[in-house]
């Protein structure tokens, strides 16, 4: 029983603590930055109608549904207006300091700086206009916050290029992996379980709702109607790869078909029901998560850039001198 419990805590060990290469939070970083910054440019001519006090929802009706004691768009406005700067000049600024952050979480520099300033700003936007909030803002705030406290600069950064930031395989990149991907199991499953529990999902008529709904519909998908049995087994695929994906997302064998379901899935959301922003971002988290690897490579960049050299930890590199010199 103790060598089992041994065993055990040496495989948990191994799971969440074992040094890990920053790359899939590298790529979740660079994934998501750029996500947000396309949302950026796509409400960019009503930044003012969103969150001024006279644009689309207005005055006491806009403070009902902010939280208080959390920061808004207005009440930096406030502050600004001391310095005799405009609302509308201060939304601007808000707005460009939000833009340059996600740039440079995007580039990897100042990497940490950037990513709290994002995740910030993003909440602050989020907290102003409270009616606009949908699974993307909420997405991207959980997983800002998650890639804040880890080391997601430590790879395919310009942080690790300029040597501000050490490029070797680390425990806290790892927990923060598994932080991630267990977020995404339970999300998922959650999401399953909770389609599951009525009947629209299963005989196919949600599917066919969010198809032809008008705000979400895209294309003539009417013609569905003769054929119900495509919107009932798409239903039924839903809730399969979904309820599964807690399960067949880690085994080598089943991982690469659920990667490819769950980016099938949300880029399906994105083309067929409208939602480009909230598809894509979607469509991007299981890549990032599952498809890129955290394992430790035998290549580094040289201290001069121009030569790759492996790399090992001082142990390991000791007994390869030892065997090569016998």
């Amino acid at each position: 029983m103790k060598s089992f419990m041994r065993d055990a805590a040496a495989k948990a060990q191994r799971f969440f603590l074992e040094p890990a290469s920053a790359r899939p939070l590298a790529a979740l970083r660079i994934g998501l930055a750029l996500t947000l910054l396309g949302q950026a440019y796509l409400v960019r001519s009503e930044i003012l109608e969103l969150f001024s006090s006279s644009g689309y929802v207005q005055g006491a009706l806009s403070q009902s549904f902010q939280v208080p004691g959390t920061p808004t768009v207005l009440m930096f406005a406030s502050w600004l207006s001391h310095l005799s700067v405009s609302e509308d000049l201060a939304i601007y600024i808000l707005g460009s300091a939000y833009v340059l952050s996600l740039v440079f979480v995007a580039l990897g520099l100042f990497t940490r700086t950037s990513l709290v300033m994002a995740w910030f700003l993003h909440w602050t936007f989020m907290n102003s206009n409270d009616t606009t909030n949908y699974g993307a803002d909420l997405f991207a705030q959980v997983f800002l916050f998650y890639l804040m406290l880890s080391p997601a600069g430590s790879a395919w950064s310009s942080d690790v290029h300029l040597g501000r930031i050490d490029s070797k395989p680390t425990s806290a990149a790892r927990l923060s992996l598994r932080l991630m991907q267990f977020h995404l199991c339970i999300m998922y499953l959650a999401s399953g379980i909770e389609k599951a529990s009525g009947i629209q999902w299963w005989n196919g008529e949600l599917l066919w709702r969010a198809l032809n709904t008008p705000i979400y519909k895209q294309y003539d998908m009417s013609w569905m109607i003769d054929y119900p049995y495509l919107t009932q087994l798409g239903g039924w695929a839903t809730l399969f790869f979904e309820l599964g994906y807690i399960v067949f997302i880690w085994p080598r064998s089943t991982r690469r078909w659920w990667i490819m379901a769950m980016v099938g899935l949300h880029l399906g959301i994105a083309v067929f029901m409208g939602l480009g922003v909230f598809g894509v971002l979607m469509a991007m988290l299981t890549p990032a998560l599952f498809a890129v690897s955290a394992e430790p490579q035998a290549v580094a960049i040289g201290a001069h850039r121009s030569s790759r050299y492996s790399w090992r930890d001082d142990a390991a590199s000791t007994a390869l001198r030892s065997e090569q010199a016998t």
